[in-house]
């Protein structure tokens, strides 16, 4: 079990502001499009895409889909690989050392399809693209990786940064229950995410 360390208000850099800022956004998508998976709402205007048995036309533009995109998309603007970019594991490591195994855990689940990630955000979710031809190496991401192995990740990702912030506000508070619950969860996320990467498929 690991030591539980944070960095105090003073040492916080304004880069973890930001991701907070920006993970709760992405928080807020992961619930629609949940909601809309589990049938919890349905949408006003348009069609939820649930099964290739259902034969829900394309030209219906599932709503679903339309939000998949987005999440994805903003998805990658929290893990983009760049020294200009946005990162949370690169935040979570400096501000949170100590958690350096559970965070390379769910780092490993990620990596093997951020790169195809960056392409589909850069032409198909957010940017777009011109033609056909420059658009198709986006839709590489669902040829090479399954939606399974893709909603995994983001729930892990998910849940540990939740995790992460309940153990910061947990030690800020001197709240030693909370400490212990988030230190489990923690522990819990590090090991889902390293027992699925022995059988994830390449």
């Amino acid at each position: 079990m690991m030591s539980t360390t944070t960095a105090t208000k003073a040492e916080r850099p304004e880069e973890l502001r930001i991701f907070v800022e920006r993970f709760m956004h992405f928080m807020n998508l992961w619930t629609v499009y949940k909601d809309l998976l589990t049938g919890h709402y349905v949408p006003s205007v348009g069609t939820v895409y649930k099964s290739p048995s259902e034969n829900t036309d394309a030209k219906d533009w599932p709503v679903n889909i339309s939000v998949m995109f987005i999440l994805y998309a903003y998805f990658y603007s929290l893990v983009e690989d760049s020294d200009d970019g946005l990162n949370g594991f690169r935040v979570w490591r400096a501000v949170w050392p100590s958690e350096g195994a559970a965070i390379s855990a769910v780092e490993a689940r990620v990596l093997p399809f951020v790169d195809r990630l960056r392409i589909f955000r850069n032409r198909l979710g957010f940017h777009g693209s011109r033609t056909r031809n420059h658009e198709a190496a986006g839709f590489d991401l669902f040829a090479q990786h399954t939606g399974d192995e893709i909603y995994d990740a983001m729930r892990l990702f998910k849940s540990l940064g939740a995790a992460l912030l309940g153990m910061d506000m947990a030690v800020q508070t001197n709240d030693a229950q909370g400490q212990a619950r988030c230190r489990d969860w923690i522990d819990k996320v590090a090991l889902q995410a390293q027992s699925k990467s022995a059988v994830q498929t390449p």
